[in-house]
């Protein structure tokens, strides 16, 4: 069985100066889904954070999705004839799928290529300095279960004294409209890459399930930010990545590159759709 990972990409950039506004020489900027069909349409080879060589294979996948495989360098040692040792070329592949609706949901086999989240943030990282795909930042949060953070709060409820939400771009929220408008507000007019906000109160007396609270807690959780509750002492508690979303699929249903076929079987279990 394969395992996965759900995340979600959010895209930000900076906006135009005023200079290039009033000469009229603003560059043309591609939309989000043009810069992700971009960007896993093509095979890139980048540096992981380790310093290891990750290649990234797209293979072809339905309308409204991109795919492909990251695969990391990992030589194995082998001996020739005379039994003199040699390292064999060698790489490890993870299957990685993008819904490229604004949605940006991404699932990414978790394998030996290494932390999903992490190679994923090397890519983005190597598209914005390397390449001429760099008109979007990307910020990548995990989706978290909701059953363990709500866990937390009642197992924790009489020693909470701080609970943090940090949330990236506004396109990625999707929770309670009212904490939405606030934060897309808040996002235009500062300006700013990500928003973090901290609630603190004596143990006990903070209710992290009021509207507004568990607004900020679902959008965290649709994979647009992080959550943190700390005690006395800025103990922490609980924290975001604990309880992430994962899903499996048979070895049997999962795609290569001689059968990029079985990625819609893929897309349809981990999708719905």
């Amino acid at each position: 069985m394969a395992k996965f990972e759900k995340m979600r990409v959010s895209l930000a950039r900076d906006e135009p100066g005023g200079l290039l506004d009033d000469i009229g020489n603003e560059p043309q900027i591609p939309s989000r889904t043009d810069f992700l069909t971009s960007a896993f349409g093509s095979p890139h080879t980048f540096l992981n954070r380790s310093g290891w060589k990750v290649n990234f294979i797209p293979i072809e996948a339905p309308s409204g999705f991109a795919a492909g495989f990251f695969a990391k360098e990992r030589p194995v040692p082998l001996k020739h004839a005379d039994l003199s040792p040699y390292l064999a070329e060698n790489y490890e592949p993870a299957l990685f799928v993008i819904s490229l609706d604004k949605a940006q949901v991404i699932w990414m086999e978790s394998s030996a290529v290494g932390s999903p989240k992490s190679i994923l943030e090397s890519f983005f990282s190597y598209l914005l300095k390397k390449t001429e795909l760099n008109q979007w930042q990307a910020f990548v949060r995990y989706f978290e279960t909701k059953e363990d953070y709500w866990a937390a709060v009642e197992k924790y409820r009489s020693q909470i004294t701080k609970i943090v939400f940090r949330y990236v771009p506004p396109n990625a929220f999707e929770g309670e409209e009212l904490a939405q408008r606030y934060h897309t507000a808040v996002q235009q007019q500062a300006q700013n890459e990500i928003l973090e906000e901290t609630f603190k109160g004596q143990p006990g007396k903070m209710d992290p399930t009021a509207e507004m609270m568990r607004a900020n807690a679902e959008i965290a959780e649709q994979g647009a930010g992080e959550r943190e509750l700390r005690g006395r002492g800025n103990k922490l508690l609980y924290s975001s990545g604990r309880g992430r979303v994962t899903d499996v699929v048979d070895d049997d249903q999962m795609p290569s590159l001689d059968q990029p076929s079985l990625i819609r079987q893929v897309i349809l279990r981990l999708f719905n759709r």
